[in-house]
């Protein structure tokens, strides 16, 4: 069974990424056709990136940085929860995509993003530039919430409901497929590499 890890994109208090994180975990783990995980870059602590050399030509040298690289390694896909900032994803998820490179590799995304009238499309459209750029391959589908702050309860919760299920449910089922077609497009890769390696 695959394993997806949902990337929470935001760590600053109060980050409605928590929510649209969980709630898309719970979501997906009930269908039973794949593991869905957190991956919370707030209990990474990545520093700026600050690195001697791109992790596509050396394996990174911060602790934590080395601990994140292994969590994406253990993934087969990927789930980028992103609040949209400026027209763009958030500082801190930028950075991390910088931190792997091989981590990365030839697995398929998602994508949940809210923000004002855009629902985050923006943000995620900037993603998908960088995403293709570490071999990362971007589904079309996405989940889209437009004026998120509009839909708190009076304990600021949101009210997830139908509107994000119909728009997760397509894009988790593409998700599972290519998961599982891609799994065996990088293990040809991953012995093309141990041929170069050898000579």
């Amino acid at each position: 069974m695959s394993t997806i890890g949902i990337v929470v994109g935001s760590t600053r208090p109060g980050r409605f990424s928590i929510q649209a994180a969980q709630w898309l975990l719970d979501f997906a783990n009930q269908r039973g056709d794949a593991e869905f995980v957190l991956v919370d870059l707030a209990e990474f602590a990545l520093p700026m990136f600050d690195e001697p050399a791109s992790p596509l030509y050396a394996p990174v040298q911060n602790p934590n940085a080395r601990a994140f690289a292994a969590r994406l390694a253990e993934l087969d896909g990927f789930i980028f929860a992103t609040p949209e900032y400026n027209h763009s994803t958030s500082a801190a998820l930028k950075n991390a995509l910088d931190y792997a490179y091989a981590e990365w590799n030839f697995k398929p995304a998602g994508f949940i993003s809210w923000g004002a009238i855009a629902g985050g499309a923006r943000a995620v459209e900037h993603l998908r530039g960088v995403l293709a750029e570490v071999k990362v391959y971007d589904l079309r589908e996405q989940i889209v919430i437009p004026n998120f702050y509009l839909k708190f309860d009076d304990q600021g919760r949101y009210g997830f409901g139908e509107a994000e299920e119909r728009q997760a449910t397509p894009m988790l089922d593409e998700l599972v497929f290519w998961t599982e077609q891609m799994a065996s497009a990088r293990a040809v890769k991953a012995g093309q590499r141990e041929l170069v390696g050898a000579r």
